[in-house]
């Protein structure tokens, strides 16, 4: 062989050129380096999304429960609403009638009349002249009618209801006088005792 020949044919010095296999090795090196944190990436990614799923179920599960305990709170507020209003419409239903009762006039005793709503403006009324017979008969018995068509029979009423029939200034003073000491007595004993004042004595 010839030098030249045999110049060209020396090796390059060390460390001037890596050899086909190193590069293949380092290409795979890098490439199983990117798979593993590619997959570290996803399941990092997929435990965030799992964890986010598990959150927004919790998250909706304990929604529905709290929908489900106002729901219940609002039930029970209203039922007890209900409650008192309905206590509320008996006692004011109860008040109601109580007053009723209060307000309705005591009905007089059987027999006796309710002197308040009595009407004395249709009786007969006498005016006198004091101790003229036939004027004072006329008028006893006119109020005889009246308190027969008025169904007034008891001896307290008439009298009471007598005073409310003179005009006359001297008959008045007498019924003023006397009436009321007539009250537990019978009526024919207070017109005795009126006759023998208001008539003359001849």
């Amino acid at each position: 062989m010839t030098p030249e020949i045999m110049s060209d044919a020396v090796p390059p010095a060390s460390g001037q050129e890596k050899p086909a296999n190193s590069t293949r090795d380092s290409a795979r090196t890098a490439d199983g380096t990117d798979m593993s944190t590619a997959k570290e990436w996803f399941k990092a990614v997929l435990k965030i999304q799992h964890s986010s799923i598990a959150q927004a179920q919790e998250d909706c599960r304990q929604a529905i429960e709290d929908r489900r305990t106002d729901r219940q709170l609002f039930l029970a507020a209203h039922q007890a609403s209900a409650t008192r209003i309905a206590r509320l419409e008996d006692l004011l239903l109860a008040m109601n009638v109580k007053n009723k009762v209060a307000a309705r006039p005591a009905q007089p005793t059987p027999g006796r009349v309710d002197l308040q709503k009595f009407r004395t403006l249709d009786g007969p009324m006498f005016r006198g002249p004091f101790q003229e017979t036939e004027s004072f008969l006329r008028w006893i018995h006119g109020v005889q009618i009246f308190f027969e068509t008025k169904d007034v029979s008891n001896a307290a009423d008439k009298i009471k209801i007598l005073g409310n029939l003179i005009a006359e200034t001297n008959l008045q003073l007498f019924y003023a006088n006397k009436a009321a000491g007539f009250l537990t007595q019978s009526w024919e004993e207070f017109k005795t005792r009126m006759f023998d004042f208001a008539l003359p004595t001849n």
